[in-house]
Order: C-alpha cells, then structure tokens, then sequence
C-alpha cells in the first residue's frame, strides 16, 4: 500500500523484535527480518528509547514476514504469541509505551481495572506510540479503536490480521485480572475498514 511512512519511538519496534525472538528463536528472527527487508536490525535492535526512528511500516513488515514463513493459518497462533510476549517485554522494559509505569489498580474493581488499563494504554498509543487510539465502553464489552496501524502498511488481507495486538490486548487483560477474556479484531484496515477495532469480552471465558 503506498502511502507516507509514519514514524513510531524505537522501542516499539524493538520490544516487537524481543518478542518474535523470544517465540521463533534467533535463526527463525533473522529470516523473518531478512524476508521482511529488515535485514539491517540483525543483531541490531533498535535502542530502548521513544525516539521516533522507527516507523510503522518496518512494524508491519515484520508481522507480515511472520505470516508469510508460518502461512496465513499457522501463523495465527505464533502472532498471538509474540503479541502476548510484547506485553511482558513492554511491561518489563517499556513501560512508557503501554502507559503503564508506576499503575497500582489492583485494589479497584475488576471492571474498574479493565477499562482503566485499556485507557492507559490508548492514551500511551497517542502520546508515546504515535497511533491514534480510543476506549469505547458497551454493555458486555471495550473496544479498543485503533486509527492507525501498521497493518496499514501491509498487503491487504480478506480477515482481520493483527494477531500481534491481540495477543497484546489478552495479555493485558490476563496481567490485570488474573483470567482470560476473548479479544478479536472485528475490523481491520487491512481490509478496507476506516480503523482497526478489538472487542474485549467483559466476562472471563470459561476454562
């Protein structure tokens, strides 16, 4: 898709790479970043700072790169993990990023908790990440509302394709509740719509 670049802080990416380290190994990172043109962030990653060097469409080329060594279907779960692995390695190292440095909520209610972390973290998206995002609250679910996203940048899917933020959202959630909810992408740029839109169940799913 062409379009004007838009940049994003190095640690963004960088936690992204960790997180696909940390799923697909070493060797399977250096073919996802040779197959996606970013060949030049092996043994490299971008530094642990929010200075906009990196850029959306780099972000998506490596979720793309992803997709395209597992396979549309394969690459579903390994997505998911390496979104709920750049929950951890955010939370851990990046905290400015997720909008969560220095939260204490765990003594307030668990929806309380929910909705707040989801603010949080839409309000970091716009100052820190350079991605406009917003909070929408229903009866039974949030929806996290992402006006621009690196699937932007990506070639255009026929289904909702960011798996990454997904496991980002089931993390999160998991991380400030204890439980795990559905999270699914219910619109997708990739596929023609304005945003990219998750809906988060309210209830936990039963195990």
């Amino acid at each position: 898709m062409a379009q004007e670049d838009r940049p994003m802080p190095n640690a963004a990416l960088r936690v992204l790479l960790e997180a696909i380290e940390e799923v697909m190994g070493l060797n399977g990172t250096k073919a996802v970043l040779n197959a996606g043109g970013l060949s030049a962030y092996i043994d490299n990653y971008p530094p642990k700072n929010l200075d906009m060097e990196a850029t959306f469409a780099e972000y998506g080329a490596a979720q793309q790169a992803v997709e395209d060594f597992y396979g549309p279907r394969g690459a579903r779960a390994m997505l998911l993990r390496i979104g709920r692995a750049t929950f951890q390695f955010g939370l851990r190292d990046q905290p400015a990023i997720l909008g969560l440095a220095g939260i204490a909520l765990k003594a307030l209610p668990e929806k309380t908790r929910m909705k707040l972390i989801l603010e949080r973290m839409a309000k970091a998206a716009v100052e820190r990440v350079n991605q406009p995002t917003s909070v929408r609250e229903e009866d039974d679910a949030y929806y996290f509302i992402v006006d621009e996203c690196p699937c932007g940048w990506r070639p255009p899917h026929d289904k909702s394709c960011c798996f990454v933020t997904v496991g980002v959202l089931m993390e999160a959630m998991a991380w400030i509740t204890g439980k795990l909810h559905k999270v699914e992408e219910v619109a997708c740029i990739s596929n023609g719509a304005s945003n990219c839109v998750y809906r988060i169940a309210k209830e936990a799913t039963e195990d």
